[in-house]
Order: structure tokens, then C-alpha cells, then sequence
């Protein structure tokens, strides 16, 4: 066994380490008796560096190479070799501010994914074997914010509208130029929805050395939920109208106490069975997904350390995937079987060499997650292997500036701990993010 493997075949205990992780964050917040570090926290990004209003963006062009068929799941051993290719643009969004008056700011973001809309076919290799023909989007036009922000005090603020659900490390700091990747940690968007967005009303603020924010948001679809990707799939968005027949709390604080280190914590709960298509079918069920976070992010501007966890339950699991297997096809669900548990975690570190131009730099990186959408089954549902993954990337991000980036990285997956076959992968990535115009 390598080291790469040691700690990944190590038994979870998900309740061992999320009480380990929660205690961490409640000492080190409180035993900290420091100001706050050289970065404000950003729980309301719009009351800062404008006047009236601005205009910016974020986005990325990517390029990907892999030595790995794409059907991992109707072959003995995995995914088989190949070689092939892939660029596009996964995102370009545009992000506009303005102030009515200092305390009331409307905010709104809209995303296009792979260059906008349209139809196209795809082959789905997770259903039981099937080859499936599906017509489904080729790309999406998404609005990923839209709210209104009223601002009582620093420690008061109240928002309302279509908002980002901030759990986990990468919902909350989703930008391309916030983490080292050339794609978005995977062990995040295998289970949970990235970027995560949905409505409803918010409060939030800073004190001190806390950040904190608390939402009421509209639920899961429970019909969405799959073995690849847990709950992923349940957001909103197949039909036109939005369902809050069970709605979901959501809670996100954070401390910077400690010089150059933020540490934060982020939970989510919330019914999914009252918002799916049919609830009647499910109107004995709750589907209750419970999802606990927590993340650090230590900066010095030289050595910058990132690490996170994302552990969810869902009960009623072994009914809802009977349930979902019976529904029409024509919904473009899955109807795959569901866990109870999901599991991801992950650690990044990189190091930064300044060039001669100012903002300028160059960050190796090095990068380990694991993560299975099937960390554990009730009823004696069958867990696949294929969905207990970790993943080892190395690479290079090149500073133009603060706000763009070229990135290169490779990547080792192991499907199953080894028990598959191995997938690598090969990418470069032009990212970019910041604000065109202000005043």
C-alpha cells in the first residue's frame, strides 16, 4: 500500500470526525483573543470598494486530457483506456451591484455554462448498465443571484432573493481564482450541488472576529437524488416552478481570530420529499438531508493551506430509491439507488514565489481528496466500490495578476481504492475574476 492510500483505506467514522473537526473550530475560535486578520470577512460583498455601482465577472477556459474511457460502470474493471479530449467554457458570469442608498444594494449574477443553451445527446453509463439516449441541455443560461440586501447594522443585515448557499469551503468562495484546480475540488461537486443557489431570505453580518449566516431557503427534490452524485441532482430547476413546500435551514460562521488562519463551519437541514413532481408518492417519507461542513483556509501570502469536510445524511433513503425507480423516464432523473451517507474531504497546499511584475506569481500546488456519493447504505442496499474515489493532483497556477490566472495540473484517481482501474487526467485552465467597472 502507498502513502497516497494509507489514509483513504482507514474505516470512517463520520460522527468521530465531524465531532473532532467541530471541537477544533470552537477552540481555536474562542481560545483566540486577536483582531481580526488583513482580510475582511466577505459576508456581504456588495457594501465594500463602490460608491454606486459595479460591473464584473468571473470565468474559465478549460482543456482537459484523459487516458480513460467514459463509462466507468459496464466493465469488470472500470473505465478502459483511451485517449481523449475536451475543451470549452464551463462558465462566464456576469455579476452587476448598485446602490439605491448605502443600506439598501440589489445584487444579481447571471451564469452561461458550456456557451449558453440548446439540445444535445448524451449517453448515460450509471443506469444498471443501459445505454440511454437522453436529450438534455448543451449548456445552460442560469441566474445565480438575484436579491436586495438591507443593511441595519454591521452585524445586521437582511437579505432577500436568490442567493448562493454557502456550505461547504467552494460554495463560499466559488470564484475561479479561489482555489488552485484547473476544475472545482470534485469531492465537493460529487455530492452536494456547486454552485449551490437557491431563494428565500437570509440574515447575516460580522462581529468582530465572527462572521455568520443564517437562511431559510427552499429544499431538495428528492426524485433528483442518485448513487453518483447523493443529493447533487435533487436541485430545483427541471420544471419551471420552484417548489417550498419543505423548505431548508442554513447556518455558515466563520473566524479569522487568528493571524492569516479563517476557519468556518456550515450546516444544512432541510425535508426533500414535499418537492418533488408526484408528492403524494412520497407524502409518508421526509427525506430529511442533513449536511454538516467544515473548512480552514490558512495565508500568509506565501504558503497557503486550504483543507475541508462535508459529511450528509439522508434518512428514508432505502424508500425513496424504491419510489424513484418507478418514474417516468421522461422526467431525465436517474432512478439510481440513493445512500444514507455521503462523505468527501479534502486537503491543498501551495506555496507562492513572487516574479518582477507587481501581482505576479507563481503557486505549485499539490492536492489530495477523497470522497464516496455511497459512504454507507441502509437496508442492505448494495454500495458500489466505483463511487469511493480519491483523487491526487499536482500543478502550477501562473499569476498574470491578482485577478488572472493561467493553471496546469495533473490528476491520479483511484476508482474503488484500486479495486478499478485507474483515471488520469491532464489540465489547463485561462481563469479570470474581478470587477470591469465601478463607481
Amino acid at each position: 500500500m502507498t502513502c497516497f492510500g494509507c489514509f483513504a483505506h482507514r474505516k470512517i467514522n463520520n460522527k468521530e470526525i465531524m465531532k473532532k473537526f467541530t471541537v477544533l473550530v470552537l477552540v481555536l475560535g474562542m481560545a483566540a483573543n486577536v483582531v481580526f486578520g488583513q482580510e475582511k470577512p466577505d459576508t456581504s460583498r456588495v457594501e465594500q470598494g463602490f460608491k454606486k455601482y459595479r460591473l464584473g465577472g468571473y470565468g474559465e477556459i478549460l482543456f482537459q486530457h484523459m487516458d480513460f474511457g467514459p463509462d466507468r460502470y459496464n466493465y469488470a474493471d472500470g473505465a478502459q483506456p483511451d485517449k481523449r479530449s475536451s475543451i470549452g467554457l464551463p462558465r462566464a458570469v456576469f455579476s452587476f451591484d448598485y446602490k439605491f442608498r448605502n443600506d439598501l444594494i440589489f445584487s444579481t449574477e447571471l451564469e452561461f455554462e458550456h456557451g449558453g443553451t440548446g439540445s444535445a445527446m448524451e449517453l448515460e453509463y450509471e443506469e444498471a448498465g443501459e445505454y440511454e439516449m437522453e436529450v438534455e441541455k448543451a449548456g445552460e443560461v442560469v441566474l445565480e443571484q438575484l436579491h436586495f440586501t438591507k443593511i441595519f447594522r454591521p452585524w445586521l443585515h437582511v437579505r432577500a432573493g436568490h442567493m448562493i448557499v454557502p456550505v461547504g469551503q467552494t460554495n463560499a468562495r466559488h470564484e475561479s481564482i479561489l482555489y488552485f484546480g484547473t476544475i472545482r475540488p470534485e469531492s465537493e461537486t460529487s455530492i452536494i450541488p456547486l454552485t449551490w443557489h437557491e431563494t428565500g431570505i437570509s440574515v447575516l453580518g460580522n462581529f468582530r472576529k465572527w462572521s455568520y449566516q443564517l437562511m431559510l431557503v427552499n429544499g431538495l427534490d428528492a426524485n433528483g437524488f442518485t448513487s453518483a452524485y447523493w443529493v447533487r441532482q435533487g436541485k430545483q430547476g427541471i420544471f419551471e416552478e420552484v417548489k417550498m413546500t419543505d423548505p431548508a435551514g442554513v447556518l455558515r460562521i466563520e473566524n479569522r481570530s487568528l493571524s492569516n488562519l479563517r476557519i468556518s463551519a456550515s450546516g444544512y437541514l432541510g425535508n426533500s420529499t414535499g418537492n418533488t413532481a408526484k408528492a403524494d408518492d412520497m407524502k409518508h417519507l421526509n427525506g430529511r438531508v442533513s449536511i454538516l461542513s467544515g473548512d480552514f483556509e490558512y495565508n500568509n501570502r506565501k504558503l497557503i493551506v486550504r483543507g475541508n469536510i462535508i459529511s450528509g445524511d439522508l434518512s428514508d433513503s432505502y424508500q425513496i430509491s424504491a419510489i424513484n425507480k418507478t418514474i417516468s423516464k421522461n422526467i431525465q432523473y436517474s432512478r439510481t439507488p440513493v445512500a444514507k451517507n455521503a462523505l468527501a474531504y479534502g486537503v491543498e497546499a501551495g506555496y507562492s514565489f513572487r516574479l518582477n511584475n507587481p501581482g505576479e506569481r507563481i503557486i505549485p500546488f499539490a492536492r489530495y481528496e477523497y470522497y464516496n456519493s455511497m459512504e454507507k447504505t441502509a437496508g442492505g442496499m448494495h454500495a458500489d466500490n466505483r463511487y469511493q474515489r480519491d483523487v491526487l493532483t499536482f500543478g502550477l497556477n501562473y499569476y498574470l495578476m491578482p485577478s488572472v490566472a493561467l493553471k496546469a495540473d495533473y490528476s491520479h484517481r483511484r476508482i474503488g481504492l484500486g479495486g478499478y482501474n485507474n483515471e488520469n487526467t491532464l489540465g489547463l485552465a485561462l481563469v479570470y475574476t474581478g470587477w470591469f467597472l465601478q463607481k
